[in-house]
């Protein structure tokens, strides 16, 4: 009830088909055993469970893990309620094996954890993997790591900046703010602390045990090419030749051949609807304007409640994954509000509305802004004029002083399947496959 009153039924009701194709998925697979599991060339990790519900990284492996499957044997390795989850692929095979361990899963953020670094290790055994590549950082212990890789291969996909800080969005609690790399211990303590109970200078640990395990890998791969340079600079001792960027993508979409031509008079709000995406700015964006506008995206359900109160305001909430295009072509929206006030890394919904031919106003930072700047398809507002900037560029849109920008071309984006073709290329170079 709390999600359907925040968020609506329709929202509800797709939040459930997900739970669903969970189970079924589960279902579907076959248990076996530790001494029957077959070879794996590659242990692909995740620190959580890889389902669509929770975001980017799971949608972005799920889908580039299903290409690579008809190309090599895969073995995912997830953590799941209570322990571990080892899911295994073979070419041309429809089922999947599973292979579960029992591990307690640590309250908040360790550099060690004895568990998962036994169930790394187990998981390695049982595959014979030459490789192991942690697919992020986000819910595995720095040190551990290192210690379960010792004579394996190590490839390192850094989605965010989880090896800085283990709040890798970096919005700062409870100053509710970007923390723009803080590197003030008693400040860094505050803003942990506020979620975890970690001890004083555990801030300046985690970096040096990351920046070890980072130092350690034979690839670091990375969405943006802004995150590269963003690590780059926070660790300019990593050697650059082992750092790559391989571009995600999203789902080809199939938006009509022409958009009509007409004013701009509907704007979406996409993705999370919480105060670090920006989503609290849109009561004074809609006072300022006489758009209508459209929330797409769970979030915040005290925040989502509010904005479901604003004139011409609807709230759409959660949309399964994959279906943002759709949903923006239903509902003939003409420009969409990315607003995140912390830096993004890639910016899958960046991709999602250009596949639905719709242009964005985001602001100048990040790698929505740094992919804006290189392919067009959007205004960029300066971060520190706020709502009111976002809503003088929505104005001059509207009333045509600012022309509404051309999209990219969908050869201009990377796919699934592309990002999928590149990973094998670097696995071949590091002679991890045939």
């Amino acid at each position: 009830m709390r999600v359907v009153r925040a968020e609506g039924v329709a929202a509800a009701l797709d939040r459930a088909r997900d739970r669903i194709e969970e189970w079924r998925a589960d279902r579907s697979a076959r248990p076996i055993g530790e001494t029957g599991f077959g070879h794996a060339p590659i242990l692909n990790v995740l620190g959580f469970p890889a389902v669509a519900r929770l975001g980017g990284v799971p949608i972005q492996l799920r889908r580039r893990l299903a290409f690579e499957a008809g190309q090599r044997p895969s073995a995912l390795l997830t953590r799941r309620p209570g322990g571990w989850r080892l899911d295994r692929r073979d070419v041309d095979v429809p089922y999947r094996e599973v292979l579960c361990w029992d591990a307690p899963e640590p309250t908040g953020p360790v550099l060690d954890d004895a568990g998962d670094e036994d169930t790394v290790s187990r998981a390695l055994e049982a595959t014979d993997a030459r490789a192991l590549h942690l697919e992020g950082l986000a819910g595995l212990a720095p040190r551990s790591m290192l210690r379960a890789v010792r004579g394996t291969r190590l490839i390192v996909t850094v989605h965010d900046f989880t090896p800085y800080c283990p709040r890798p969005h970096l919005w700062e609690a409870p100053a509710s703010r970007f923390c723009a790399f803080s590197r003030d211990e008693a400040r860094c303590h505050a803003c942990l602390s506020a979620d975890f109970a970690v001890p004083r200078g555990f801030e300046r640990e985690w970096r040096a045990a990351m920046a070890d395990l980072l130092a350690a890998a034979d690839a670091i791969v990375y969405p943006s090419s802004y995150l590269r340079d963003a690590w780059r600079a926070l660790l300019p001792q990593l050697d650059p030749q082992r750092q790559h960027v391989i571009e995600p993508g999203a789902s080809e979409a199939h938006p009509p051949a022409s958009r009509p031509a007409r004013p701009l008079g509907h704007v979406a709000l996409v993705g999370a609807a919480t105060a670090a995406k920006g989503a609290a700015l849109l009561p004074e964006i809609v006072r300022a304007t006489d758009l209508r506008f459209t929330v797409l995206g769970g979030g915040d359900a005290a925040l989502l409640g509010s904005l479901r109160g604003l004139p011409r305001t609807r709230v759409r909430g959660y949309y399964r994954a994959g279906t943002l295009p759709r949903q923006l072509l239903a509902r003939g929206v003409d420009v969409a509000l990315l607003l995140s006030l912390v830096p993004e890394s890639y910016g899958m919904t960046l991709d999602e509305c250009w596949r639905a031919g719709v242009p964005v106003v985001a602001f100048d930072h990040g790698a929505i802004a740094e992919r804006v700047r290189r392919l067009g398809g959007g205004v960029l507002v300066p971060l520190e004029s706020g709502a009111s900037g976002v809503a003088e560029v929505l104005r001059a849109l509207r009333d045509g002083t600012t022309p509404r920008p051309d999209v990219p071309l969908p050869a201009a984006l990377t796919t699934p399947a592309q990002a999928a073709r590149t990973h094998l290329l670097l696995y071949r170079r590091l002679d991890l496959l045939a």
